[in-house]
């Protein structure tokens, strides 16, 4: 084989394990990377690929690197792969509507999934975004940022990245209409109930509970946005 060829398909093997490792948890958002070392020794491979690598996902603004500190993934990286910017301008104005109803297949099928391979460390993130969401009732911005973390904290139990990308672009176009839904009486404290169920039914491992409440929650939301 070439060796151009050769190399270039080691970028690419390395530069697709660690996609793969960021979509599915191993490497949160915000995490530092192995070192290069590291993952070179992890991946059979030298150096200067895995320098390659971290610079491909840097330029598609995955990761970010600075020196003497290190290479992280970047808190903003699921943005990169499907960027809400871009399907609002080849779909133009999308109605609330319409995004709900992507997004109770897609959540509704999380959720069923995450019943059936959520971990202990799942889990536990999935309690402690409940936990926040109960401790930020009378701040409408930290609710919707706790809120935001219990769904991706279940998304992610599901273990499937592609439908995680998707909730998380569902999210995004509506999240101006979410914000506005929880300024409405009584709302927040609706939704911690509801999601309470969703928490009990992943612990409990019962896909099916996990999906009745699951839709439970998207009709709740569905009632909202009708108001």
């Amino acid at each position: 084989m070439h060796p151009r060829i050769q190399k270039s398909t080691l970028v690419e093997r390395v530069t697709d394990e660690l996609r793969h490792m960021i979509l599915a948890g191993e490497i949160q958002p915000g995490e530092f990377l192995p070192t290069r070392k590291e993952l070179a020794a992890q991946f059979g491979v030298g150096l200067s690929t895995v320098q390659e690598a971290i610079q491909a996902l840097t330029a598609v603004g995955m990761l970010e690197s600075r020196p003497g500190k290190g290479t992280w993934v970047r808190d903003d990286t699921l943005d990169t792969l499907i960027h809400p910017a871009v399907v609002r301008t080849r779909l133009g104005e999308l109605q609330a509507r319409k995004v709900y109803e992507a997004r109770f297949v897609i959540e509704v099928a999380l959720t069923e999934l995450a019943a059936r391979w959520a971990t202990p460390e799942d889990i536990e993130r999935i309690w402690n975004a409940l936990g926040a969401m109960e401790a930020s009732l009378e701040d409408v911005d930290a609710f919707v940022e706790a809120d935001l973390e219990f769904h991706l904290a279940v998304a992610r139990a599901g273990r499937n990245e592609l439908l995680e990308q998707f909730y998380h672009l569902s999210r995004k176009l509506i999240v101006k209409v979410i914000g506005e839904m929880l300024k409405l009486p009584d709302v927040k404290e609706e939704s911690i109930s509801i999601q309470r169920a969703i928490a009990e039914a992943i612990e409990e491992g019962d896909p099916d509970k996990a999906r009745q409440a699951a839709v439970a929650h998207m009709e709740h939301v569905e009632h909202w946005l009708d108001v």
